[in-house]
């Protein structure tokens, strides 16, 4: 009986851990994107990494609790969406989300 808690315990802590890899590697490559296409300096890039993956993080929870409820799920994870978009202009300022803006949009 205990082997079966302590394999099911691993079973949980490894697809956690597989989860988060995958959510740092999207932070990344999207810090990454924003670094080349606004010229961004290494300290300014980490920061934006940081914001990043706490997207994700909380938007993976966010989904996790309000699975059930799509409507509640969804206003939720808009308003992480307008935090977001706060938080980078805070670090990138005005004229360089413009910039993200306008590349994300011609994309």
């Amino acid at each position: 009986m205990k082997k079966k808690y302590i394999l099911i315990f691993s079973l949980f802590f490894s697809l956690s851990v597989f989860s988060q890899d995958g959510l740092q590697e999207k932070a990344k490559k999207i810090s990454d994107e924003m670094t080349m296409v606004l010229s961004l300096d290494e300290q300014t890039s980490e920061k934006i990494f940081n914001i990043q993956l706490k997207r994700f993080l909380d938007a993976q929870k966010i989904r996790t609790i309000h699975k059930s409820n799509k409507e509640k799920m969804n206003i939720e994870l808009k308003k992480m969406y307008n935090r977001l978009w706060g938080k980078l202009n805070d670090v990138l300022g005005k004229e360089k989300m413009k910039s993200w803006s306008n590349y994300k949009n011609s994309k």
